[in-house]
């Protein structure tokens, strides 16, 4: 007899107590008569504990007692012939393409359901979900009201596989419903095949699809110390219209129009300013979630910065990207930059406390212990930097810069060189305490401030230093998942969720913990209704009458018979007068 929780039969060691005490119970008095006494002479003597253990009732209910009362705890069962029972596993494409088909899907689901009394719901999404497992068929029917269609494409293979992996050793029905006009992943006809062949019964059932549509198929966002400029991508998949275009943000709306001709791209880019900004065609067709891009750029004022030294490019370029001050405390400074100055000790407790610094050396410039390098001199020729480590800036091609001469330094341990020329650190940084300090020696004897790209390093060494998000991780397609720290909150398009990774189901905004994140489809093998795959339907493979294993629980007759004993002691104990 197979058990549940073989460890709970540890239970029958109480057994030992109770034998102990048995043993220990004091004796009754034997008490003599003289008319007897030679008969006793005799006759054979065994141990009183022993003789009385063997004799009084009670120790063998009890001890049969604990014996049951183990026994239940393990869960026991026997293992029987039952009769099958039938098993259909849903595979329904969520989509963006099934937009205008899905009320179909719905409904050659809900026809196929009265013939199981099991019912399992796969959803493929770009990850599959299990919607239902094992269900009845009114629970499916109750299931399927509540599903839409969601913004991304479908990895319908790997439903497929889920789907085979809920049937079990037993078997059951899979039936895929989707348009099969596009899909991430292995090729769903490929993927019947090989699980057809290891004995999967699987259907496919096509909800038809097609339409006319437009739509804003891909987005792009540059960064410049400028600003931000957005440029998307829309096309035409039906026959030629005429499309009004509009732009929403912060600092107002505007349309644009435009004639697209059949199977053409239009492309239109803008200057985003901070905060939230569509751009949205105003159209009916056959996919709304392309319909609408959401973008979202960050405020650029933000990062507090402390300049201290002479005017120089270096503050131009700095003013152009945040707020500075050229005076103050570098307490409550996001990032201190100093020119050829040097300040008093504070300057050791801000980085220690989290601070970031960025030192820029001249000529007899002091070389602070605080630095990643020790400056040794001065070497005037010249020399081609490279960027040995480009933890950022990948952009920007060092290379290019003219050097007349440079700062010789030498690296201390611990120190991350960026860029060097000729072996020696022109850009290097490391960890001091819980700060950051950078050495950033570019500008000594170079034309590296007359170049179009001074600004751009300006603003991605800030952007690197502060650990502020890139616009690409602000702005994601539809499908994506993003692991957060923790269990979160979070106000998405389809309404608030709790949960530890994100997935982006919907084109819209997610906001939690004062963050954003845009999404978007940007999928235009998803927003192209014209070329769906017809697949063969199949049929369902004739079932085989065949029987299952069924666990029987024994526990409960176990208890049962552990409480009968249990009653047999009461009524011994009363008849005995001992209560």
């Amino acid at each position: 007899m197979p058990f549940r929780n073989p460890y709970a039969l540890l239970g029958l060691l109480s057994i030992l107590p109770l034998i102990v005490l048995y043993l220990i119970k004091p004796k009754p008095r034997d008490v003599l008569f003289p008319s007897i006494r030679f008969l006793e002479a005799g006759k054979a003597r065994r141990s009183a504990a022993l003789s009385r253990m063997i004799k009084d009732p009670l120790f063998w209910l009890q001890l049969l007692i604990l014996i049951l009362l183990s026994i239940a705890a393990a869960g026991p069962y026997t293992l029987e012939r039952g009769s099958p029972g039938s098993h259909l596993v849903l595979v329904l494409d969520v989509s963006a393409s099934m937009e205008s088909t899905f009320q179909n899907a719905l409904g050659i689901a809900s026809s196929e359901l009265s013939g199981y009394d099991r019912v399992s719901i796969v959803l493929a999404e770009s990850i599959p979900v299990v919607a239902l497992r094992e269900g009845s068929p009114d629970e499916a029917r109750s299931m399927l009201d509540k599903i839409s269609v969601l913004d991304l494409s479908a990895d319908i293979s790997s439903a497929m596989n889920l789907a085979y992996t809920l049937t079990g050793p037993e078997g059951g029905d899979i039936l895929v419903i989707s348009d099969f006009m596009s899909w991430i992943g292995d090729d769903p006809g490929a993927t019947r095949d090989s699980l057809t062949a290891t004995g999967a019964s699987i259907v496919f059932a096509d909800t038809g699809g097609g339409g006319d549509n437009v739509g804003i198929v891909g987005g792009w966002l540059t960064e410049t110390y400028e600003g931000i400029n957005y440029t998307c991508r829309i096309h035409n998949y039906g026959s030629a219209r005429d499309l009004t275009i509009r732009v929403a943000s912060q600092g107002g709306s505007s349309e644009h129009r435009t004639l697209m001709d059949a199977d053409s791209d239009y492309y239109l880019s803008l200057s985003i300013p901070s905060g939230i900004s569509t751009v949205s065609l105003d159209v009916r067709d056959a996919v709304s979630a392309d319909n609408t891009a959401y973008i979202y750029a960050p405020s650029r004022g933000e990062t507090r910065i402390l300049y201290v030294g002479e005017s120089s490019p270096t503050l131009a370029a700095l003013r152009a990207i945040g707020s500075v001050d050229t005076s103050g405390e570098p307490k409550g400074y996001d990032l201190v930059v100093i020119r050829n100055s040097s300040i008093d000790g504070d300057l050791n407790r801000y980085v220690d406390s989290g601070g970031r610094i960025v030192y820029i050396p001249q000529e007899n410039s002091p070389s602070p212990e605080y630095l990643p390098v020790r400056i040794t001199g001065v070497v005037n020729r010249t020399g081609i930097p490279w960027a040995r480590n480009p933890v950022f800036g990948e952009g920007i091609h060092f290379e290019e810069i003219g050097m007349r001469a440079y700062l010789e330094a030498v690296p201390r341990r611990g120190a991350t060189t960026i860029v060097e020329v000729n072996s020696v650190p022109l850009l290097a940084y490391w960890q001091l305490g819980r700060g950051t300090v950078v050495y950033n020696a570019l500008e000594y004897g170079s034309d590296f401030h007359l170049r179009p790209e001074y600004p751009v390093f300006w603003y991605e060494l800030i952007r690197w230093l502060t650990g502020a998000p890139s616009l690409d991780d602000l702005n994601r397609k539809t499908g994506e998942v993003v692991p957060l720290d923790r269990q979160t909150t979070i106000s998405t398009p389809g309404g608030t969720v709790t949960t530890q990774l994100l997935l982006l189901d919907r084109a819209g905004l997610y906001t939690f913990d004062g963050r954003r994140i845009a999404a978007n489809l940007y999928d235009p093998v998803e927003s192209d209704l014209r070329n769906g795959r017809s697949y063969d339907p199949g049929r369902f493979r004739s079932s085989v009458s065949t029987e299952k294993l069924v666990e029987r629980d024994l526990s409960v007759w176990v208890i049962l018979a552990a409480l009968m004993l249990l009653m047999a002691e009461l009524g011994i104990v009363r008849w005995r007068r001992e209560l």
